[in-house]
């Protein structure tokens, strides 16, 4: 652990404009159980989903005809739905290892739901013009 890191991206920032952090992964110490685990686990891209729906419809339906916002909404949705997407992978450390371990049928909904999202992303993006 590095506490120091958060100052130095902090004073990164400042002067040059551009924040320099890495994200960071949860690491657990005794006996947490799968559902603890399964749950905490669920928070980071349950908060990706949860973004990326505040933002499609706005992306969507909203600001369509304003490329700036519709720009940004565009990419804050697609980048959280990719986040989401990605921790969702049942491989090693990522997030969905602990999700299926805990609860498959969760799991599941997470993944079809993320992936919907970011394919209606993409594609709107794609045949948009």
């Amino acid at each position: 652990m590095f506490p120091q890191g958060l100052l130095i991206a902090f004073i990164l920032g400042l002067l040059s404009g551009f924040v320099f952090a890495a994200p960071g992964a949860v690491m657990f110490q005794g006996g947490a159980r799968n559902y603890e685990t399964g749950r905490i686990a669920m928070a980071g891209p349950m908060a990706n989903i949860i973004i990326a729906l505040i933002t499609l419809p706005l992306y969507l339906f909203v600001f369509y005809e304003t490329d700036f916002l519709s720009t940004i909404t565009g990419f804050i949705c697609y980048i959280n739905a990719f986040l989401a997407v990605f921790n969702l992978l049942p491989f090693g450390p990522l997030d969905g290892t602990k999700i299926i371990r805990w609860n498959a049928t969760i799991w599941i909904i997470m993944l079809i739901l993320s992936i919907t999202v970011f394919t209606v992303t993409i594609s709107n993006t794609i045949f948009a013009y």
